[in-house]
């Protein structure tokens, strides 16, 4: 005969065991279980493709950077604006005036994609600048002076390689950009005497205006600095002694 006191152990553990395991799901938990997987890989794929197509522009990017010409060419005979990410769009603009024969067309309709995507892409608004200008046979015309205007005014003192192209620019066509303009090329070119070895150029800035009549120490001392332009002709020759 059996045990009674391990018997009726064995049904307890049974019992407990029993009362411890989950019920089977029905259909409908089932059926909702399967919505929420659905919803969860949804919401993964969802965070995870922003990231892909980064990852893609990038590459695309970088590829463009290390293309040779013929690569450029066959770059640009393609449907690239639609959907084109601005670094791209700025690269490709910049590789158009690269070639060998410059396609200035390609250049400034990538540059003008470039900043409808990103308008506070101050090197595109002075690339404009200066394709408008080309257009009009060298001149600064009105759009050119818009897009100046505008690399002013989102980078103004942001780069500079940018600062120095500009103050450039205005100088080498003082007698077509307004007063206004100029002033500010000068205010922002100031950053220039504070930062980075650009005294040589400042130097050069100075002698190339003073022969071509552009009173460039008036509005240099105009500026609201305590320190004015012969202090930087005394620092350079410091410099070289």
């Amino acid at each position: 005969m059996a045990d009674s006191t391990s018997f009726d152990l064995q049904v307890l553990q049974a019992a407990n065991a029993a009362a411890r395991a989950p019920k089977p799901p029905s259909p409908r938990s089932r059926t909702l279980g399967l919505f929420i997987w659905i919803g969860v890989l949804a919401l993964g794929a969802g965070a995870i493709a922003p990231m892909v197509s980064l990852v893609g522009d990038q590459a695309r990017t970088l590829a463009l950077l290390s293309a040779d010409e013929a690569d450029v060419s066959a770059a640009l005979a393609t449907e690239w604006s639609a959907g084109a990410p601005p670094d791209y769009l700025e690269l490709l603009s910049e590789r158009s005036l690269n070639l060998s024969k410059p396609d200035l067309g390609s250049a400034e309709a990538a540059a003008r994609k470039a900043v409808e995507a990103d308008p506070s892409r101050g090197h595109v608004w002075a690339r404009l600048a200066w394709l408008e200008s080309q257009k009009a046979e060298g001149r600064v015309n009105a759009a050119a002076l818009d897009a100046l205007t505008r690399s002013m005014d989102v980078c103004p003192l942001c780069s500079q390689e940018l600062i120095a192209w500009r103050f450039n620019f205005v100088l080498a066509n003082w007698n077509s950009v307004p007063d206004p303009i100029r002033r500010r090329a000068f205010e922002q070119a100031d950053l220039l005497r504070w930062i980075g070895p650009n005294a040589e150029f400042l130097a050069e800035m100075r002698v190339k205006a003073k022969q071509h009549g552009i009173p460039f120490d008036e509005y240099r001392a105009a500026v609201d600095t305590p320190v004015r332009t012969w202090d930087i002709m005394a620092g350079n020759g410091r410099s070289r002694g």
